[in-house]
């Protein structure tokens, strides 16, 4: 059975021990799918998947999917890329996200510390195997289904930043049409929009939710307070991640459970798809 692992759970300000939340997709055939790699990912990954033959626990890193570019979630993308060019026992890794990010990602992000390597110029494809993708367009990851959902992150003037989370659902090979089997709804970094998320919640039997719970809001995050009012046959199938820090959680709202929610995600947690 396929599973998804979080190798953190903190927001972008939260505790090192936390990390940040970026997760893996461990697939049957052993390969691993990274969702979103930040800063802390070496410590993280180290951390969950490092042994003494391989510390930094690349080995059986097949891939990366990109839900946006902020620094948590892509700041790890230059320490992986570098790793995996210079070690010929690691394979040049995927790198999925969609088509606009992906040009966005080089050359807002990348570009300064990856176009230049010894002997020439380097660009995205040096580094990593491409795979765009479209919007509304699902693809396979090893007999994983994953669909991009966007999700509203950051309105910026006229501009808005979108995040892109995943509905995954476990995909048999040789069907025509995709199977109904029960999805996880991964919400990336998302304001509260009830609204716009709603028939995705009801689509999902596990949903993993950004939710933000320092006092001070940001008005990019899911916060806390606002997720409890939801509906509560939506809360009991809703896990909060992304959060600030150990105390705000467990003494400034007490138990996620008791206002309804499955719960916090804590570092190391994985859940079944």
């Amino acid at each position: 059975m396929p599973k998804l692992r979080f190798v953190g759970v903190g927001s972008a300000f939260a505790g090192a021990g936390l990390g940040q939340s970026n997760m893996v997709i461990e697939a049957e055939s052993g390969k691993r799918l990274l969702i979103d790699c930040g800063q802390r990912s070496q410590d993280m990954l180290h951390e969950q998947y490092g042994d003494s033959d391989d510390p930094s626990g690349l080995s059986y890193i097949d891939g990366v999917y990109i839900t946006h570019l902020h620094a948590d979630h892509i700041g790890g993308l230059e320490w992986l890329a570098l790793c995996t060019y210079f070690n010929p026992t690691l394979g040049k890794p995927k790198l999925f996200c969609i088509e606009g990010l992906m040009h966005e990602l080089w050359d807002s992000s990348l570009k300064g510390g990856l176009s230049t390597i010894q002997g020439g110029e380097a660009t995205l494809t040096t580094f990593f195997d491409c795979q765009p993708l479209k919007i509304n367009d699902s693809f396979v990851w090893e007999d994983v289904l994953l669909t991009p959902v966007q999700t509203v992150h950051v309105v910026s003037g006229y501009r808005i930043m979108h995040c892109y989370g995943l509905m995954i659902q476990k995909y048999k090979k040789g069907t025509m049409t995709i199977p109904a089997l029960p999805k996880t709804f991964l919400t990336g970094d998302t304001q509260f929009c009830p609204n716009q998320l709603r028939d995705f919640y009801k689509q999902a039997a596990t949903i993993l939710h950004d939710c933000e719970t320092t006092p001070f809001r940001s008005n990019v995050h899911a916060h806390y307070d606002d997720l409890a009012t939801l509906d509560p046959e939506i809360k009991e199938r809703m896990w909060l991640y992304h959060y600030n820090s150990v105390p705000e959680v467990f003494e400034g709202h007490g138990k996620a459970q008791n206002n309804g929610f499955a719960g916090f995600v804590e570092v190391g947690q994985t859940f079944e798809i």
